[in-house]
């Protein structure tokens, strides 16, 4: 059997862990505007997130697969929700709103990922499957 669905569950686990302390540093690109502004909500959001990915690489590789491809979809309907809560008025805030916009982007195409991943993993294991069923 292959550790794959290990390794990328450790992957997302590092990466909201490192975007739960990317939260607690307050401007951390030069200049004026915050680019990443968080709320207590969020980082404590992220930060079980990241929790749930290292608990998950204890269990069995098809409840990992399916909880990357079930956490992939999430992520995509929470963007998607994003995106459609965004009030966009001529004369506003541009920048705020392309900022908005932007990282709505990010969280669609994460979402994209991890579901991608998590089919690519299924396919994977299902032919690993058929594979020790011939042989």
């Amino acid at each position: 059997m292959s550790n794959d669905s290990v390794k990328i569950s450790w992957i997302f686990a590092t990466m909201f862990m490192w975007v739960t302390f990317l939260g607690f540093i307050p401007n951390f690109f030069p200049g004026e505007t915050i680019f990443l502004e968080t709320y207590t909500a969020l980082k404590l959001i992220h930060l079980i997130t990241a929790i749930c990915f290292i608990v998950i690489t204890r269990s069995e590789e098809r409840t990992r697969i399916q909880f990357i491809q079930m956490f992939g979809l999430v992520y995509m309907l929470i963007s998607v929700i994003g995106f459609m809560g965004m009030d966009i008025k001529i004369g506003e805030q541009w920048e705020a709103v392309i900022r908005l916009n932007l990282l709505n982007y990010v969280q669609f195409s994460l979402g994209v990922a991890l579901s991608a991943v998590g089919m690519i993993l299924m396919k994977r294991q299902q032919l690993e499957g058929s594979m020790w069923a011939v042989a």
